[in-house]
């Protein structure tokens, strides 16, 4: 049975309050003063979702581009400058600090959120569509991964660039060009087994970033529904590729592993905890597990008729393999200059 697409998570802007530059003597005395600050301007508006995000990613790579004439010495700086900037996820939370260090990595933080809006808007119904969003989310990872590595020396700052939630969202961005790469797979018409792999990788990637989300300092700073989200679509890719591989035991004929090896508990765990979460996945899951179930009255009918094997414990059965296909993109690719312009194709 056909499955549409499944909704992907995007992560909103940070925003920041102005901050008046021709206070500091550094700022000030620069070349290109004016250029900073009308580039710090243009980013620091009221409400960065309502601009299209490849406009918001071209206005953020300039202003990174343009800070590179400044000093990254924190004690470079008058005392009456400093960058204040809010929390992506809880705004009324905000940090101050008199750091370029900070403001590049609440910038980098931005572009990366800019990247997941792009791809969370691609349209996935064709070839073109699935690798660019693939791409852009390849691209968030990395500067998720970056902020994290960024604010390892700062002493403080929001939640949500933590090196905790730096890894979560890296985790969560690889989670869904992976989920990406299992789309091409299936449109492709790859085997069972390799789609089997590429779906149980996303679904270790969601598994990682659930657990990051759940733990202490993250598991009240992010919504329900975003919990319930990523929840579902680790036991939708765990059920995905449970389904794959029993297609390839079916046509092995080793109907007693075909009949454990049906992964619809993780489907119905998730419908009894995870609450919340949007309509397209329940949709999704509910399609899902009518395919399952049929697959697993054929496998024990057939069994009953022809084969009388023997139904092996669940736990007998080894982890089902996976195979990544995604990585994070380095820092040089999200800061290259040509994405200013207009949001790259991988």
């Amino acid at each position: 049975m056909s499955r549409p697409p499944s909704p992907m998570l995007s992560v909103p802007e940070k925003k920041t309050a102005a901050a008046e530059l021709f206070r500091d003597r550094h700022f000030f005395g620069a070349a290109s003063f004016s250029d900073i600050r009308d580039a710090r301007a243009a980013v620091a508006v009221p409400n960065p979702q309502a601009q299209p995000p490849a406009s918001r990613r071209a206005l953020l790579l300039r202003y990174h581009r343009l800070l590179f004439s400044a000093r990254d010495d924190p004690c470079a700086f008058d005392e009456t400058l400093s960058f204040t900037w809010h929390d992506a996820f809880r705004p009324h939370l905000k940090h101050a600090a008199a750091s370029l260090r900070f403001e590049k990595a609440a910038l980098v933080f931005n572009v990366g959120a800019a990247a997941s809006r792009i791809a969370a808007a691609v349209s996935r119904a064709t070839e073109e569509g699935v690798r660019a969003a693939c791409g852009e989310f390849q691209r968030a990872a990395g500067a998720f991964r970056a902020v994290g590595e960024m604010m390892e020396d700062e002493e403080a700052t929001t939640v949500d660039m933590s090196s905790q939630a730096s890894a979560m969202l890296e985790r969560l961005m690889l989670a869904q060009a992976q989920e990406c790469c299992f789309e091409r797979a299936l449109a492709a018409g790859k085997s069972p087994p390799v789609c089997s792999k590429v779906a149980r990788q996303a679904a270790l990637y969601y598994e990682e970033a659930y657990a990051a989300l759940v733990a202490p300092l993250l598991q009240n700073h992010f919504e329900r529904s975003w919990v319930s989200h990523i929840q579902w679509k680790a036991a939708l890719f765990n059920a995905e590729a449970c389904y794959r591989y029993t297609i390839e035991l079916h046509g092995k004929t080793e109907i007693g592993e075909e009949i454990v090896a049906v992964g619809i508990k993780a489907l119905v765990d998730a419908k009894r905890t995870a609450r919340g979460a949007p309509g397209p996945l329940y949709d999704y899951a509910f399609r899902l597990e009518q395919d399952m179930n049929k697959s697993m009255e054929t496998a024990k009918e057939e069994n009953y008729r022809v084969y009388l094997f023997r139904i092996p414990a669940a736990e007998s059965l080894a982890s089902l393999p996976a195979a990544s296909l995604v990585r994070s993109a380095s820092l040089s690719e999200i800061l290259d200059p040509k994405t200013e312009n207009s949001a790259q194709s991988p």
